[in-house]
């Protein structure tokens, strides 16, 4: 018994021991950094600072009190919006649409104000998305790190671009194809399920009908890719693939979500969604109808996404997917809500980021070549409320098309968005602007002509001496049959604007580009040419950036000192 007695003081002082050598897990605060044009984008990185959204004016990220020091040392402007951040899924970031939104939002739970027009919300008190009024749009913040994609914008002035606007006959042909009746018919359908509010077994039974729609196109493969959202419920998203015939791991996306909801009390039985967004929808699978028997370069995903109105879930589990498995995303098409206009002519709002800017302008020009319709551009970082956001979290290019910004449509998120509310001319002139600027993108395959080339890479060089730099890009891409020589383009915007380096073609396999700026990125595509003059599709694209040249450069000195040193 006093062996008893004497054992368990002994032992509880051994646990106590145990506990306290245990690494304790830090506060850890959700904090708003100042954004800038000059060194915070490089004192983030330095930092490693956790930073889980990028916004117009600043980044929200966690940092513990070590890092908040680090902040403060190095004169980062910062402000703590939660010294005690809980799980990230809890916090949410909500447009301000109008001046007694945050008050609203500050009696549901906590908010704060972090742009004026964007907040961050949370509550201890349920789930953030059964507490946030049903009208208001509403993405989580990332549930990982977005610092690895985050990069220091580039003053470029784009020029004019050296020759007119080309239109293509092909994709002319392809986006004339877009019928009228085939959206109409579509819409029709999704709206039939009463409800595709996530959750449901109507939603459920929507994603059965577009998979069986994706199923009979002739498509090269179709499935689903089930995935778990909020509190432990299941949907699924909806995916097609045209598979490239010339660059098959390298993808483009045109999507759109295709569940719905309306107010609490009607949701799970009514929430028509006929502009949100069975237009987006049905879109995206009349895209699938019109290139499904065209050959392409690039391989083409149609998806349909669920639990977007929930927040995101559908597109945040697949681009989070597909960074991890690595994947080669070019772009993401996102149409959401493209029908409704509260006045003809009505124009077509393309909302991206910095990295995206290319992307709408490739969109604005689609449009007005082939779909007789004015698109007009906005980069805002915080337009972060549908299935684009996730892919900018991710470091992919993304664009949204959008029918206004902000929103005029009286039947939104009502159970009043009907079909008779919708203008099927602006409806079927944005979907005909969208599939040809996927067309475009992915390329068509034409008989007759060179094949495209493949294996293009571009490898910087940097010779540096105390008072010069000569800087240069080496090009090579692997011989393709049936050309007699290359023709090598360069740029300073992705996919814009290029401009061709050779008077004649070129006949290697090979080319050196001389006198480039070590402050701007280039990228470079080649083409093939026939011995008739045909010449081919472009390559992939391949990139030098500015941080390549300088780690380059770095190199280049130390090595230069290292030499010094061993004289």
């Amino acid at each position: 018994m006093k062996r008893a007695r004497l054992f368990l003081p002994v032992f509880m002082a051994c646990g106590l021991l145990f506990a306290l050598s245990l690494p304790r897990s830090k506060p850890v605060s959700l904090v708003k950094v100042l954004k800038d044009r000059g060194p915070v984008w490089a004192v983030l990185e330095r930092l490693q600072i956790d930073v889980r959204q990028e916004l117009e004016t600043c980044f929200l990220a966690l940092a513990d009190r070590e890092d908040l020091r680090a902040l403060r040392k190095n004169r980062v402007a910062f402000s703590i919006i939660d010294r005690e951040a809980g799980g990230i899924e809890d916090y949410f970031i909500v447009p301000l649409r109008a001046p007694g939104t945050l008050d609203e939002l500050q009696a549901r739970g906590r908010a704060a104000a972090v742009e004026p027009r964007t907040a961050v919300f949370w509550t201890t008190a349920g789930l953030p998305m059964e507490v946030l009024p049903s009208e208001l749009p509403r993405k989580p913040l990332s549930s990982s790190s977005v610092l690895p994609f985050l990069r220091a914008p580039v003053d470029i002035k784009r020029a004019a671009p050296v020759s007119a606007a080309f239109q293509d006959p092909v994709v002319e042909v392809l986006a004339a194809q877009v019928s009228e009746a085939g959206l109409r018919s579509l819409v029709q359908s999704l709206q039939d399920f009463q409800t595709r509010y996530a959750s449901t077994t109507q939603c459920e039974a929507a994603g059965e009908f577009i998979y069986n729609t994706f199923s009979s196109l002739g498509l090269d493969d179709v499935w689903f890719e089930p995935f778990v959202f909020s509190s432990g419920y299941q949907s699924r998203n909806v995916i097609a693939e045209k598979t490239g015939e010339t660059y098959a791991d390298d993808v483009l996306i045109i999507c759109g979500h295709y569940d719905s909801i309306s107010p609490s009390a009607t949701r799970q039985t009514l929430a028509p969604g006929a502009d949100d967004n069975a237009s987006g929808t049905a879109a995206v699978i009349e895209a699938a109808r019109v290139l499904a028997a065209y050959p392409l370069d690039f391989t083409v995903r149609f998806i349909a996404f669920s639990a977007e109105e929930w927040g995101l879930w559908g597109s945040r589990d697949y681009a989070g997917k597909a960074r991890t498995a690595g994947e080669s995303i070019i772009g993401v098409i996102n149409l959401d809500m493209i029908a409704y206009a509260d006045a003809m002519p009505e124009d077509l709002e393309v909302i991206v980021n910095g990295r995206s800017e290319w992307l709408a302008e490739r969109l604005i020009a689609a449009a007005d070549l082939y779909a007789d319709l004015t698109a007009r551009k906005t980069v805002d970082p915080s337009f972060v409320y549908s299935d684009h956001s996730p892919f900018w979290d991710q470091g992919y290019r993304a664009l949204l098309a959008i029918e206004d910004n902000p929103l005029r449509n009286p039947t939104y998120h009502q159970t009043t968005d009907t079909i008779d509310k919708l203008n099927f001319e602006f409806f079927t002139a944005s979907a005909r602007a969208s599939l040809a600027l996927l067309a475009e993108l992915a390329q068509p395959v034409r008989e007759g002509y060179p094949r495209t080339p493949i294996g293009l890479t571009a490898e910087p060089v940097v010779y540096r001496s105390l008072f010069n730099a000569v800087k240069s890009a080496r090009l090579s891409w692997a011989a393709q049959a049936g050309t007699s020589g290359y023709n090598v383009y360069r740029t300073n915007m992705s996919h814009l604007d290029y401009v061709k380096l050779n008077d004649a073609p070129v006949t290697s396999t090979t080319f050196t580009d001389d006198h480039l700026r070590i402050d701007l990125p280039y990228y470079y595509v080649v083409t093939g040419v026939g011995t008739t003059g045909l010449e081919s599709n472009f390559s992939r694209e391949a990139e030098i950036s500015p941080d390549n040249l300088m780690m380059t450069t770095q190199t280049q000195v130390l090595n230069f000192l290292q030499m010094l040193r061993a004289r």
